[in-house]
């Protein structure tokens, strides 16, 4: 594949995944302004940090691509542009997670002092 092919498949796939934050994010968020909600929600109920909310739900997309090519003749529930796309978004969200509770460790940190 020449690099103008995979600059063109990159650009599709970044588009795609945009296209799925941006659909799915009012779902996730439930209304709050922080796009992150839905892992600190489900940290607080599960008893476990945000990141480890996440862990478990980017896992759950890895491992749908993961099956894809180590058993390319199971079925799968979603077209795998839309599994790489999603798994573009969870690396975004783990990134702000990061950056999240570091500000928050820094702030805390502040506070305290």
């Amino acid at each position: 594949m020449n690099a103008e092919k995979y600059d063109e498949l990159a650009a599709e796939l970044d588009a795609l995944a945009n296209s799925i934050a941006a659909s799915k994010r009012p779902g996730y968020t439930q209304g709050h302004v922080d796009v992150l909600h839905n892992f600190k929600a489900s940290a607080a109920r599960y008893g476990t940090t945000p990141l480890q909310a996440w862990g478990v739900q980017f896992d759950k997309q890895i491992l749908s691509i993961a099956t894809r090519v180590s058993k390319p003749e199971i079925r799968q529930g979603e077209a795998m542009a839309t599994r790489f796309a999603d798994a573009i978004n969870y690396l975004k969200l783990g990134w702000a997670l990061m950056v999240d509770e570091e500000c928050h460790e820094a702030k805390t940190a502040t506070v305290t002092k």
